[in-house]
Order: C-alpha cells, then sequence, then structure tokens
C-alpha cells in the first residue's frame, strides 16, 4: 500500500514569505518613525543645542511648549536652567535676567560661572524693575485696581489724584496737635480702628497715627524740603518725589505709639512686634520692611503701614516678600 506524501501549496509558501517581509519592514519602519519622532521632541533639540541631561529635564518641566519652543531659537546658555527654577521667575523676563549675568562666550575673564550669582536677586531686582534707575521707565499707577494698586518709583499716581472718601482720625487716636488732622480713607480707617480696638485689648498698645493722606502738592513740599537740605539724591533717599508717594493714595499710615520715645526706636517696641505678627489681620501690611531698600527704594521704616486688604495682605504675609515683589508676579504679570 502506497503512502500518500502531503505537500504545501505555493500560494500558502507565499503568503508566509510576504508576512515575514512584512513585519520586518514594519519592525525597522517602527523604529526609524520612533527615531524620526525623538528627533522632534525637546529633549533632542535641547540635547544638540548643548544642554545637558540634567538641565534638558529641568527645561521640560519648568517650561510650556510655547516657552521651549522659545528657548529653542536661543544659543545654549547655562544660565537659562538656573534661572526658570526660581520661585518667581517669569518668563517674559527671562532676557533681561539673561542681560544681568555673563556667560564664557561673552568675556572669559569675567565669567562668574554659575554659582557666583544669586539667582533669587536678579530674578526679584528684574520683575520689579530695580535693574533701572528709579523714577525711569515708569508707568501710570492702574487706579482701577482700587485698594491694591501699586504706587512706588516706577509707579506713578499723578497729581490729579485725590480719594473722595478721607475721613479724619479723631485726636485720641493720632499724634499731634488737636487742631491738625490725619486723613486716611474710609475702608483703611475702619481697619485701622478695628486694630487700635485689638492691639488695646490684646497687650494694652495704644497706637498713635502720625501721618496719612498727602496731597500732591503736600508731597511737593515734603520733598523739596529734603531736596534744599541735601540735593535730589538725598531726598530720593528719605521721600517720594511728588505723584509717586503711597501717602497720596489715602491708603498708608505711618503708626506711632504711646511707649515709644523716638521714632527710631519703634522697630524695638512692643507695638512694632504685635503689628508685625498681627496686622495683615486687619488688612496692613509692613510697606518697607528692613534690608530691602534695593527693591522698595526707601531705607527701612518700621512706621510705614499699607492697607491693602484683608486677603491680598494676608497673602504678602504669608509669601515673605515685599510688596513690591508680590504684585510684580501676582499681579501685574
Amino acid at each position: 500500500m502506497t503512502k500518500k506524501v502531503y505537500k504545501l501549496k505555493k500560494w500558502p509558501k507565499i503568503v508566509l514569505v510576504v508576512l515575514i517581509i512584512l513585519g520586518v519592514l514594519l519592525h525597522f519602519g517602527m523604529k526609524k518613525y520612533r527615531e524620526y519622532q525623538y528627533t522632534q521632541s525637546y529633549e533632542y533639540k535641547l540635547l544638540e543645542i548643548g544642554y545637558s541631561n540634567d538641565q534638558t529635564k529641568i527645561l521640560e518641566e519648568h517650561l510650556k511648549p510655547e516657552e521651549l519652543d522659545k528657548i529653542l531659537t536661543y544659543q545654549y546658555n547655562e544660565f537659562i536652567s538656573e534661572f526658570v527654577t526660581r520661585k518667581y521667575f517669569i518668563f517674559n523676563n527671562l532676557d533681561k535676567y539673561l542681560s544681568q549675568v555673563i556667560t564664557k562666550e561673552e568675556d572669559f575673564f569675567k565669567y562668574h560661572g554659575t554659582e557666583g550669582y544669586d539667582y533669587d536677586a536678579i530674578v526679584a531686582s528684574v520683575n520689579v524693575g530695580t535693574v533701572d534707575e528709579f523714577y525711569t521707565n515708569s508707568k501710570k499707577t492702574n487706579r482701577d485696581e482700587g485698594y491694591s494698586m501699586m504706587v512706588n518709583k516706577y509707579h506713578e499716581l499723578g497729581s490729579d489724584f485725590e480719594p473722595d472718601d478721607l475721613v479724619d482720625i479723631p485726636w485720641k487716636y493720632r499724634l499731634g496737635l488737636e487742631k491738625e488732622t490725619v486723613k486716611i480713607r474710609k475702608v483703611a480707617y475702619d481697619a485701622y480702628m478695628e486694630m487700635w480696638e485689638a492691639a488695646n485689648s490684646e497687650e494694652g498698645i495704644y497706637l498713635l497715627a502720625l501721618s496719612g493722606y498727602r496731597s500732591y502738592s503736600d508731597q511737593a513740599r515734603v520733598y523739596k524740603q529734603y531736596e534744599d537740605f541735601k540735593e535730589t539724591k538725598y531726598a530720593d533717599s528719605i521721600a517720594a518725589r511728588p505723584g509717586y508717594s503711597e501717602h497720596q493714595t489715602g491708603l498708608s499710615l505711618d503708626i506711632y505709639s504711646k511707649e515709644c520715645q523716638t521714632q527710631s526706636g519703634f522697630k524695638d517696641s512692643k507695638t512694632y512686634a504685635w503689628l508685625i505678627k498681627n496686622a495683615h489681620k486687619y488688612g496692613f501690611i509692613l510697606r518697607y520692611p528692613e534690608g530691602q531698600q534695593k527693591l522698595t527704594g526707601y531705607n527701612y521704616e518700621s512706621w510705614h503701614y499699607r492697607y491693602v486688604g484683608v486677603e491680598l495682605a494676608t497673602k504678602v504675609y504669608e509669601e515673605g516678600i515685599t510688596y513690591d515683589e508680590y504684585y510684580a508676579y501676582y499681579l501685574e504679570k
């Protein structure tokens, strides 16, 4: 009896070969496609420019796609990855941040290296505007912002601003002669009175308002007195130029207390300690803190408080930065 031998027909063999070929082509095709896709990635492009793996990771973690696209138009810069990690980094200010540092390519003998700069200080200075001379590149104060408005040496309130809700602080709660007046806007007045009662009931502190609203013409007289005494540079370190004074907003108070013998001693008083801890609960912030002259434009004034509202004052207090920095990062940008 003869056994039958079964042979594969030719067409299944052809199909099998075709499938194998297609599989190989697909494998290499997908590999090439993945390689192409990688060349389109930010990681590849940043590495190609010269950024390290660590720098590339930092840039991708901290920047949006449109910001990374902008970075790709720059030459490699070792400082960019340093700036983007700063808490108050603003991408639109990147060019100004970079203008404050020197790369190897710019001048080898002046090169500081990435460890030689205080990046937080540079970011703060650029954001606030203090890389420019005071009173240069100034802009008009946005009055529509109400009691959060910014008035400093770069934001001009103007000569025509005068609040229409000023009220007198009674003699009992202010310093000076009975016939004199200290005015402040109603919202700040109510907050001051509430703060006065709290300080008095909690610690027996007797607050005294020393100075409140000053008109444009009042500020002009104050400034001129300092200028006549020791010229413009000295006047600028002590007082605001007319139109640039927070006192003109009607939201600022110079606060004193009965326990103090001199204004210079106020910073060491129980009253000051209480205000630093509690003023934000009533909407006030210490406007010109110690050691921040480069950012605020003024020497330390332990007595100068600005009303910005409880919510905003609390945020500024919790951030632990000047109002100039807070405004630039959270409000103006």
